[in-house]
């Protein structure tokens, strides 16, 4: 199995073991996943940017609001296909890789840095400035964005994991 890790996060991506003919409902759990990591800047970055670290013109409160967003609808998916919809119960069923990264790389996360954040961004958004300058004087923000860097880049892998073992027409 295929372990991705960069910096603080690690992935198993365990549900490569595709043999069998994958049903149509195999590929809708796979297509809502795939669509919610593929469209959301928060969680894989801009598509121009190679090593996901621009964050340029995103307001972080709202990337963060994006990040849970995409948490809540994850474990929606997992519930809309229980395991006993799938056609092989020899291959790992996709819900096991959603709870790998909504466990280990979402939720550490959002544990560390959502609510630090959050309350700086309370007092110090008090300020005339522009949220975007005001953002950058966070003291943590140089960490905090090499975690969301780090994030981004294993939620590319994912990304990319699901279009080719599920046969999706990438979105790139």
């Amino acid at each position: 199995m295929a372990t991705i890790t960069k910096g603080d996060f690690s992935l198993d991506l365990g549900f490569i073991k595709l043999g069998a003919e994958l049903s149509d409902e195999d590929r809708q759990c796979a297509w809502e996943l795939y669509t919610e990591i593929a469209t959301r800047v928060a969680v894989v970055g801009k598509r121009g940017d190679k090593n996901a670290t621009n964050f340029d013109g995103e307001l972080f409160s709202e990337s963060l609001d994006s990040l849970y967003k995409f948490f809540q609808e994850a474990r929606l998916i997992m519930r809309r296909f229980p395991v006993g919809r799938i056609k092989d119960f020899k291959q790992e069923h996709l819900g096991i890789l959603i709870n790998r990264v909504l466990a280990n790389v979402l939720r550490p996360f959002l544990e560390k840095w959502n609510g630090q954040f959050r309350v700086w961004w309370a007092r110090a958004s008090k300020s005339d400035e522009s949220p975007y300058e005001i953002q950058q004087k966070y003291p943590k923000c140089a960490e905090f964005l090499a975690d969301w860097s780090a994030l981004r880049f294993i939620m590319r892998r994912v990304e990319l994991a699901l279009a080719k073992e599920y046969k999706l027409i990438p979105l790139e």
